[in-house]
């Protein structure tokens, strides 16, 4: 390991891995905090070594002092799986001589972000160091000393990006510094030019990063040092970029050739699926989309993707897309299959529920099915919202009522009691329409408020209520003192009885 001022994440990680290595080797660029006492509580070998701006000159001095044979290399904010612990010494019986790892990345969230793989695990070999100031690297040592590399399903869990937007953007500059310095020395090395580009997209200059990722991949192959892997990444970001700027062709042409680089991902196929979308072709697009759950299912399930930083992306958004394609081409049966795997997921849902509405409002009536059967498999409020929406909208009073007592029997919504008392109003249904309105007396924070007391008093006025109908239009007048009509109301109401204005 190689550290400085991680007294937050140190003992975590240290705790990972206490019982499964033969010894710690940590080298400090210059701790001001408690990181140094934690390790020592580890027992760990404390090295010291003033920091010049280049991780590899700092990787290479740990690894000189590991006695192992193997060596496990780890940073602070970074985790050994639990459940990888006892099968990452069978690794270590083999004829490979280093192993890239899985290393997931969480976000705020507590959620997977991002998945990539490094050669974590390597033979303790003299010839093998790390190469690049910064990102560094010990994969082409390995290989240019006649080295193999495997891949091991161990996963290192990465908490360095859940951290707070100013030490996210302190570790941004530093990085920038160091690559910059790189770029320096090499103004043609593509890899420095890809990680300046990303960087510059996490920080918002977007048109900087996409014009540094261009550059990147813009180097003929035989003077680049960027593999298929890490093109395919590129392609990724500038597709996502020409996709948002609303030129479905020229994504969709990046999206392919990311695929060609590296067959094995998700996220080409999931944003190909989304161009095509975007371009009405849904038969094509749900094949993208298949593809990519299928991939998706083989990564989690321990296969390595073939593309070096694979966002993650929630399996249930896949399904989703899945339904609008499904619903699009008329295959109900795969829609419902479809839905069952994100129903719970309420902003999914809520989304669908949306899409099926608009679809409803542009003249595809099998929307209406489609929302009676997810009403009777998995009832919701939003459900029966979007159902008493369409009932209003075709003047069935009475269904719009029925739909709006269950949607209101799920959550009390103003603006679904505002609804229902307006559809019994219309019914003629005075009493019932006032059981509901008058709670708004007591809601006067409620954007529905006027609306509802309004109708309110309109029904005590049909029920020859009009004491309570008074009172209804005073409450109004107090918010809208020259509000003509409801002046004329009071007078008119005060009138029939017979008793004095204010």
């Amino acid at each position: 390991m190689i550290v400085k001022n991680e007294e937050k994440f140190l003992p975590g990680c240290l705790e990972s891995v206490k019982d499964t290595v033969d010894e710690i080797i940590v080298v400090d660029t210059g701790s001001s905090d408690r990181t140094i006492e934690i390790a020592l509580s580890f027992n760990a070998k404390i090295y010291h070594l003033e920091w010049k701006n280049d991780f590899s000159l700092a990787r290479n001095e740990s690894i000189k002092h590991a006695t192992g044979d193997w060596i496990l290399i780890l940073d602070a904010d970074e985790r050994l799986e639990t459940t990888d612990k006892a099968k990452l010494k069978k690794y270590l019986n083999s004829n490979y001589d280093g192993y890239y790892v899985k290393v997931i990345s969480f976000g705020r969230d507590g959620k997977p972000e991002a998945i990539n793989e490094y050669p974590r695990l390597f033979r303790n070999n003299p010839n093998y160091r790390f190469e690049g100031r910064i990102h560094e690297q010990i994969s082409n040592s390995i290989l240019k000393n006649g080295g193999k590399l495997g891949r091991a399903d161990i996963k290192i869990i990465h908490l360095g990006y859940a951290q707070d937007d100013e030490t996210m953007s302190r570790k941004y500059e530093r990085n920038l510094s160091i690559l910059f310095e790189q770029l320096k020395e090499n103004p043609n090395d593509a890899y420095a030019l890809y990680h300046i580009g990303i960087v510059k997209i996490l920080k918002g200059e977007i048109n900087e990063g996409i014009s540094f990722l261009r550059k990147s991949i813009s180097i003929p192959r035989e003077s680049s040092n960027l593999g298929n892997s890490v093109r395919a990444v590129i392609y990724n970001v500038l597709g996502k970029h020409e996709l948002q700027n609303g030129d479905q062709t020229t994504a969709l042409d990046l999206f392919i050739k990311s695929i060609k680089q590296a067959p094995l991902q998700v996220s080409s196929y999931y944003y190909a699926g989304i161009a095509q979308m975007k371009r009405f072709n849904f038969t094509v697009a749900k094949n993208f989309f298949e593809q990519a759950l299928k991939n998706q299912q083989a990564i989690l399930k321990g296969k390595s993707p073939d593309v070096a930083f694979e966002n993650f992306i929630n399996p249930n958004d896949i399904f989703y897309q899945l339904s609008i394609c499904y619903f699009k081409i008329g295959n109900f049966k795969k829609l419902n299959e479809m839905i069952e795997n994100f129903v719970k997921e309420e902003n999914l849902i809520n989304s669908f529920l949306n899409f099926l509405a608009n679809e409803y409002i542009s003249g595809n009536k099998n929307s209406i099915q489609v929302l009676k059967q997810i009403s009777q498999t998995n009832p919701s409020f939003e459900v029966f919202k979007v159902l008493s929406g369409i009932a209003q909208f075709e003047g069935d009073l009475e269904t719009a009522v029925e739909r709006l007592k269950t949607a209101l029997s799920f959550k009390d919504d103003d603006e679904i009691r505002y609804n229902l008392g307006l559809c019994l109003v219309g019914l003629r249904r005075f009493e019932e329409a006032i059981g509901y309105l008058r709670e708004f007396l007591n809601r006067e924070n409620s954007t529905f408020f006027e609306r509802a007391v309004k109708v309110l008093g309109l029904s005590y006025l049909a029920c020859g209520n009009y004491a309570d109908a008074l009172r209804c239009y005073k409450t109004l007048s107090n918010f809208n003192p020259t509000d003509e009509e409801i002046k004329k109301r009071i007078i008119s109401i005060s009138m029939r009885l017979s008793t004095p204005t204010k």
